[in-house]
Order: structure tokens, then C-alpha cells, then sequence
């Protein structure tokens, strides 16, 4: 169907869901149907954010100029800890105009009503976008590639530029078009070094998930109430203000961070501090287990909105342009979708065993999402190369020898991308264009086979 079409498609489960979901009992059902009906409603427009959460990333990836291919698939998070936000205060104003009271159905009407909003904007706001290029370029349809890339770059189809970008995606995908699903599932296992390609999105949405993140999202009133800070509209207005350091954090690090330090740099250190901060929970919890206000309560919430500020800069932002970027275009699809299904499978799994955690092994809770960060960053520092400044048909290059490059690319963790990212290939025998040679990195040397 396209990106462009699948996101239309997404958006029509998206809102038939959102209106069973509003109206459970209006017309007279028995609670039992009502319910129900909500169940179904949650279903289907579960099904459609699914598919939205996959082609968004793809699209932006694909649609993207390199030098602000990070960023631009970075706002994707943005506007995902932007609703999340809106959700917090949602519901803490509807908790202070209805109070708790569970018999007014208003208060979830209204919360369920508003989720239409930001879906009736992607379906406005893509009428007037382009099909992906890269997708175009891939059915053998471009001529429609041309003008696509023409109108993102807001450039004329005869543009030199253009012309230079058409000619790398063309030789990227020679051979490789209209790949079945059978065909993709075989390139993906043709090569160990293309499987790894495609397991990056599966890999970084589980360590961005096994962070812990959402462990505070879905249940940060009782976490907030558990260091002292009490109970109803208090609470929620904490997850409230946690909710806009998100925001702050991550605009700042779209600004400041992803393009001029790059990918690698932001998930260790990033990933650092989470760990810090989780593992100074643990330690207070350990050490005070009753829900008691007392003056060490105030560092403990302040690691929790440090916590958040280092996961706007780590694992929120990152991984969304490391992985989009990594795959081959003529696969990104499947892996993109394979990468979704990680993120969405390790969040409900979060979600559930959350409280589980909390009422057992309490403190420990902090101190697993702690480790687990830690394998994170490891994994960081020695299997991934920075990918920040390529275009995507050079970054396979990269993957030639993982290991070696990921420690040669640790040296950007100290002084952040070179401002000229011109690519050198040694003993490759390769020719590049003018773009090509301008879309890496200045003094970077690969290793040789």
C-alpha cells in the first residue's frame, strides 16, 4: 500500500476504535455489552496505533535529507512523550473537576474523546505529503521518486541534487524491487552481517523498553506516592510535571544533541545516568520502605525527573534514527514492523510485571531496570557503529566488522561528530559522487576487509 496509504488505513481503525471506546452505553447496552464494547474499541484502535507506530519512523527515515534524518525521526518520540504528557494533565484536571467519583462517565468519555484530535492532525496534515521516495524507488516507479524527492527537498526535479540522490537509491535497490515477503524473510537470513542489520530495531526497542521507562509512565502516581509525595491529585500532579521535563528534555536534546554528538554518544551516556539514578532509588527504598515523607523523599523524586531528563537525552530519542537508519531499504518494512513488535511486546510486558515487582521484590524493581540498562550501554559501546551523517545506501559499510568499528566510533563519545563528514573508503575500490562523498563523515577511515 505505501506508507503514505498505510497511515490513512491506520488512521480509520484508529478512529472507529476511539468512537466505540467513547460511547459504551449510550444507546442503552447492559454494562456487560458496554464493557465489551470498550474491550473492542481498545482492540481495534490498539491495531491501529500498531500500524501508525510502524510507518511513521519508516516514513520520516525514508523521507528525510541526511544531515537532519536524525532529528526529524527523533521528533517521532517527541510527540509520543508530548501525548503522554497531555494524558498526565488530562487526567489530573478531570480528577479535580469530577473527583474521584466512579459512577460520572464523563471523565473517560472525555479522555477517550480527546485521543481523536491528534489523529484527525496525521490525516490532515499527510494529504498534503508525498509518497516515500525510497518506497517509489523500490516498486520501480521513478519517475514519481523523482518528484517525490524534489518536493521534500523543495527543489526543482531536474535539481543536480536530486538527480545524485535518485542515482544512490537506484543502485542501492538494482535487483532488489518488489521483494515478496518470502523474499524479504530470505534476505534478512542471507548473511550474518545483514541479520544483525535487521535485529538492531528488535534490540534497541527491548533495552529502550527493559530501561525501565514505562515502568514510571503507566505507574508513576503509586511510585510518586511510595516517596512520600501522597496520594490522589498530588500524585498525578507529579506524573504531570514529570511528563513536561520529558518534553523540555527531549526538545533540548533534537536541538543540541542527536546530530552533533550522534547516536552512539546519547545512549551511553544517557544510559549512564538512568542506571545512576535507578540505582538510587533502589537504595532509598531499601532504606525507607514505608511511604513516609521525610527530606531524603525529595532527592529520591528528584531522581526521578533526573532519571527522566537522562532518558530524554539516552534511550528515548536514539534508538528510533539508529534503527531506522541501519536496515537495508529494500527490508526496512519487515524490520522496522519486527522492531515495532519488540517495543509494543516489551511494553505490555512491563506493564504487567510492574506491579508484581513492586509488591515483591520492591526495591529490587529499581535495581533490575538498573542492570538492565547497564547491559544496554555495553552493548552500545561494542556492537553498534555510530551511523549519525551517512546517507543510508553507505551505512551497510559499517556493519563489515561491528566490533572494531563500534570501539573505533567510541572516540565521538568525547568530542561528537566532525562538522565535515566526508567518507574516505580504503582498499574498497569503490567510486563515490559528489553526495556520497559528502554525507559522511570527515577523517573517518573504514577498516579493510
Amino acid at each position: 500500500f505505501g506508507r503514505r496509504a498505510t497511515l490513512f488505513i491506520a488512521a480509520c481503525f484508529f478512529h472507529f476504535g476511539s468512537l466505540l471506546q467513547v460511547t459504551p452505553g449510550i444507546l442503552g447496552q447492559s454494562s456487560t455489552k458496554a464493557l465489551k464494547q470498550l474491550f473492542w474499541g481498545r482492540a481495534i484502535g490498539g491495531f491501529g496505533v500498531g500500524m501508525i507506530s510502524t510507518a511513521v519512523p519508516t516514513y520520516i527515515s525514508e523521507s528525510s535529507p541526511k544531515h537532519l534524518r536524525g532529528r526529524l525521526t527523533g521528533m517521532y518520540q517527541l510527540f509520543n512523550v508530548t501525548g503522554i504528557a497531555l494524558s498526565f494533565w488530562t487526567n489530573y484536571f478531570l480528577l479535580l473537576s469530577f473527583g474521584e467519583d466512579p459512577t460520572k462517565s464523563i471523565q473517560w468519555r472525555i479522555a477517550f474523546a480527546l485521543q481523536i484530535l491528534p489523529g484527525a492532525l496525521l490525516v490532515f496534515a499527510m494529504l498534503a505529503q508525498p509518497e516515500s521516495p525510497r518506497w517509489l524507488a523500490e516498486r520501480g516507479r521513478y519517475d514519481e521518486t523523482r518528484a517525490a524527492l524534489a518536493w521534500l527537498r523543495g527543489l526543482s526535479p531536474d535539481h543536480p541534487d536530486v538527480a545524485e540522490e535518485l542515482y544512490a537509491i537506484k543502485t542501492d535497490l538494482q535487483g532488489r524491487t518488489n521483494f515478496p515477503l518470502s523474499q524479504q524473510v530470505k534476505e534478512v537470513i542471507s548473511s550474518g552481517k545483514v541479520l544483525y542489520r535487521c535485529s538492531l530495531p528488535v534490540i534497541l526497542m527491548a533495552f529502550q523498553q527493559w530501561t525501565g521507562v514505562n515502568a514510571i509512565n503507566y505507574y508513576s502516581p503509586i511510585i510518586f506516592r511510595q516517596l512520600g509525595m501522597g496520594q490522589g491529585s498530588a500524585s498525578l500532579f507529579g506524573t504531570g510535571i514529570y511528563g513536561v521535563v520529558k518534553i523540555v528534555a527531549t526538545l533540548l536534546v533534537l536541538a543540541l544533541g542527536v546530530e552533533q554528538y550522534g547516536r552512539k554518544a546519547l545512549l551511553v551516556w544517557g544510559g549512564l545516568g538512568q542506571a545512576s539514578c535507578m540505582f538510587f532509588i533502589g537504595l532509598y527504598r531499601r532504606t525507607h520502605p514505608d511511604d513516609t515523607a521525610t527530606i531524603s523523599s525529595y532527592f529520591a523524586i528528584l531522581a526521578i525527573y533526573l532519571y527522566v531528563t537522562f532518558f530524554s537525552f539516552g534511550w528515548s530519542v536514539a534508538p528510533w534514527p539508529a534503527m531506522s537508519e541501519s536496515v537495508p531499504n529494500h527490508i526496512r518494512s519487515l524490520t522496522m514492523s519486527a522492531g515495532l513488535m519488540s517495543n509494543w511486546f516489551f511494553n505490555a510486558v512491563i506493564s504487567k510485571i510492574t506491579p508484581l515487582l513492586l509488591n515483591s521484590i520492591t526495591y529490587g524493581t529499581y535495581f533490575l531496570f538498573g542492570g538492565s540498562t547497564i547491559l544496554g550501554v555495553i552493548w552500545a559501546l561494542f556492537c553498534l557503529p555510530e551511523t549519525g551523517g551517512y546517507a543510508i545506501e553507505d551505512i551497510h559499510v559499517l556493519f563489515d566488522d561491528v566490533v572494531a568499528q563500534s570501539l573505533r566510533d567510541n572516540r565521538y563519545l568525547f568530542t561528537g561528530l566532525p562538522k565535515e563528514r566526508r567518507q574516505a573508503l580504503v582498499g574498497r575500490g569503490v567510486t563515490r559522487d559528489r553526495s556520497s562523498m559528502e554525507s559522511t563523515r570527515s577523517d573517518e577511515v573504514f577498516l579493510p576487509e
